[in-house]
């Protein structure tokens, strides 16, 4: 199952990887793109283009209102933010003059549109100064000043501003003022309630009833039909975008002829209440979201309900090139939210209606119908022009006025395609870069296409990158304790007696579950972060990979079973310092009278990574006279466990976002069914929380690092979770056609094929 959630159920059955059959039946079903593919690419090796292979677009390439992430490759390719990130996702400070960064053992220098300085004041207050180059012009020739900054941001905090920017959630001063006061027709009409009519001002009772009938009658289907959208749109249902099929991805069994609306009402059948349903289940948008967005420009449009501030007070225009944004406290994602994208004022607004000092922004306050009318056509101040989109095909031009040069390809041609045709496509040449999803069938099509049989090699050349996020094993401490007391020591070496079994097998099994595609990771943060420690830091070490009284269980010398036979003797030890009697006659523990579970989402088909290590510690666990049940359960039992907490161990996946804050995982205001639930470990550690608070209210990045390390160790004492494995990604390239010396080194899930496109050629 492939959901919108914190936490990812992880098998193969829900992976993107295709059987045989089904890569012979999508090819099968794709000639006709393939054929358009082939006419719009010339695949003559005269042609000077590059064409990447991708999936179905949205449309929607304005950089206010993209949401599919193949939308917002046409929006990166096109627009310019006003800070970089580096490799590891962390913002450039000084991107004007430069900024180099270590990276793997390399030094890379930075370049971007601004710098930015953060002053965190002695009143708690925190000050962002953004200055951006003086010298930058937009594709169509116009300069680019603070006012294009100014006018982005205010487009963003609109109160009816409904795209996926968030920067109106951060504590800028002066932001409720502004928002408050004024709302959407829809969303008016919403908080009002489908109660009888009442005569009022901001809507006709015609209005009232349209909303409603769309929202109960309607909105159900466009719900569920996003969903099916966003199976096809990440390459989930290559093989098969029927509704049946889509739903069955997403833990559902319906007819194979099923509609979206049946499956909304699978969906609502499957819960207490509708709104219960829309929460879990959401693709990204709510049925009110849905419902507004259907209903148009009057439903969009936004409506007096009280007194609104003329402009955002926290905002100020220090000269053509500075902004200031003064906040009244910190927050650790405000730095990432800030270097929003430069779009052009005098393109997307109207340059008649801006003027800063009479609070008066590029546009109406609450119409935002200017800067919609511009969605399928973007201007920007990225690498590329977008020239058009047609029969599937975005084409793009190299911008002579980038920043960094004019891009060394003049043509860039962005192809729908699927994904069982990427790697296909770049071994006859219709396709020069894809991202396949990566499985043992893509990686063997790649294999047999080389005639060295590796991934890397004379028709493709194959870069694997760490995937944004990473799998787990979790313990609930409310669950897994002695005497009730989940954070004395017993209880402790208890959850650690089970973590170092579980730790043992993970090389093993990992490696034969998904070979090249994934690696055992020893703390609990995806690789990717900036905050991740690395092995050459000082007190790295492998997890639970210490005894009772903190010595090394293991030395380089020992062979697998030798290591086995030594985390066993470790556990033994844990155990008995969580209280039990042991038997050195019968080699058992004679008091364990519990019966510990762990659910692992497989789908009752024993496949999932976590499967095996379960298994394979559960043998030895019986061995020493203790129970581990090991439960292969479906996806809505497991989700269904871990929301109400009654989960004892689980095996899940994080999707790990750029900031490593670990509020909403680790902190106690949301453990034990407090907060957002989204504790399951139920750790409760004051100590833990003081670091996660004193790690987010620091704007320094090293300081936060060593924080963050120190939380993860107190993490790991708890015995709560197992890092298990940190999937892999997939980049190709057609060694036959592209200068393989001109694309980005150390790729990261940040830095991708396209991160230094100026300078990517054909050969």
């Amino acid at each position: 199952m492939i959901k919108m959630r914190k936490i990812l159920a992880l098998s193969a059955a829900a992976s993107m990887a295709l059987s045989t059959a089904a890569f012979a039946e999508a090819q099968t079903e794709s000639e006709l793109a393939a054929q358009e593919a082939d006419m719009v690419a010339k695949t003559d090796e005269a042609r000077s283009n590059i064409v990447y292979a991708t999936s179905t677009f949205g449309q929607k390439f304005s950089p206010f209102f993209a949401t599919t992430a193949y939308d917002m490759e046409v929006v990166d390719l096109t627009q310019a933010p006003a800070l970089a990130a580096d490799r590891g996702g962390a913002v450039i400070y000084n991107g004007i003059e430069g900024e180099t960064i270590n990276y793997n053992g390399t030094d890379y220098t930075y370049y971007g549109l601004g710098n930015v300085t953060v002053t965190q004041n002695d009143d708690g207050t925190v000050d962002y100064t953004i200055t951006i180059r003086d010298d930058v012009k937009f594709s169509d020739g116009e300069p680019m000043t603070i006012d294009d900054y100014i006018f982005s941001f205010y487009v963003l905090v609109d109160p009816t501003y409904d795209g996926s920017s968030t920067i109106y959630a951060l504590p800028i001063e002066g932001m409720e003022e502004y928002r408050g006061g004024m709302d959407s027709r829809g969303n008016v009409i919403f908080a009002d309630g489908d109660g009888p009519y009442v005569e009022n001002e901001g809507y006709t009772q015609d209005q009232y009833e349209m909303f409603w009938e769309y929202y109960h009658n309607k909105a159900g289907a466009d719900f569920a039909q996003e969903i099916v959208d966003y199976c096809i749109a990440n390459g989930y249902n290559a093989a098969d975008d029927s509704v049946a099929a889509c739903a069955a991805n997403w833990g559902y069994e319906l007819a194979e002829d099923a509609t979206a609306q049946d499956f909304w009402d699978a969906i609502v059948a499957a819960y207490d209440t509708v709104e219960e349903a829309e929460e879990t289940e959401t693709a990204g948008s709510t049925r009110l979201q849905l419902t507004i967005a259907a209903l148009g420009k009057d439903f969009e449009t936004g409506i007096e309900t009280g007194t609104s501030a003329a402009s955002v007070t926290g905002l100020t225009r220090v000269d053509d090139y500075t902004v200031n944004l003064h906040m009244t406290e910190f927050d650790a994602t405000a730095i990432y939210n800030v270097g929003l994208t430069m779009a052009p004022l005098h393109y997307y607004g109207d340059p008649a209606a801006y003027d800063y000092e009479n609070n008066q922004f590029g546009f109406t306050k609450g119409d935002l119908s200017t800067v919609k009318a511009k969605t399928s056509n973007p201007v920007g101040a990225g690498p590329y022009v977008f020239e058009g989109y047609s029969n599937g095909v975005v084409t793009l031009r190299a911008n002579e006025n980038y920043f960094q040069g004019k891009p060394a390809t003049e043509v860039l041609l962005m192809q729908e395609s699927i994904d069982s045709d990427y790697v296909p496509g770049i071994v006859s040449g219709t396709f020069d870069v894809a991202v396949p999803s990566i499985n043992d069938e893509t990686l063997k099509a790649i294999q047999d296409a080389n005639s060295n049989a590796d991934l890397q090699g004379d028709t493709i050349h194959t870069v694997l990158v760490d995937y944004r996020g990473y799998g787990y094993l979790g313990i609930s401490a409310d669950l897994v304790n002695v005497n009730g007391e989940p954070g004395s020591d017993a209880s402790k070496a208890l959850r650690k007696g089970f973590m170092t079994l579980f730790s043992v097998y993970r090389d093993t099994v990992i490696n034969s579950y998904y070979g090249d595609r994934a690696a055992v990771i020893q703390y609990p943060i995806s690789n990717t972060s900036w905050a991740a420690p690395k092995p050459a830091d000082e007190g790295y070490q492998a997890a639970y990979s210490v005894d009772v009284d903190g010595n090394p269980i293991y030395d380089s010398s020992m062979s697998e079973e030798e290591r086995y036979a030594a985390a066993k003797e470790a556990a033994i030890g844990y155990f008995k310092a969580a209280g039990f009697t042991f038997d050195e006659a019968t080699g058992k523990f004679t008091d364990v009278t519990d019966t510990y579970e762990v659910m692992i989402p497989g789908q009752g088909q024993q496949d999932h990574p976590a499967y095996g290590v379960a298994i394979a510690a559960s043998e030895v666990l019986e061995e020493l006279g203790i129970k581990l049940q090991v439960n292969d359960v479906g996806t809505s039992t497991w989700n269904n466990a871990l929301e109400s907490n009654t989960a004892m161990m689980w095996a899940a996946a994080w999707q790990s976002t750029v900031d490593p804050d670990m509020t909403q995982v680790y902190h106690s205001s949301n453990a034990h069914g407090e907060g957002t639930n989204s504790n399951h470990y139920a750790v409760d550690d004051e100590a833990l929380d003081a670091l996660i608070e004193e790690g987010r209210a620091s704007a320094d990045t090293e300081y936060r690092k060593s924080v963050y390390k120190d939380a993860m160790n107190i993490i790991m004492d708890w015995g709560c979770e197992l890092p298990l494995y940190q999937r892999k990604d997939c980049t190709v390239f057609s060694s036959k056609r592209i200068d393989i010396a001109t694309i980005p080194q150390d790729m990261t899930p940040y830095w991708g094929w396209y991160a230094e496109v100026e300078t990517l050629a054909l050969q």
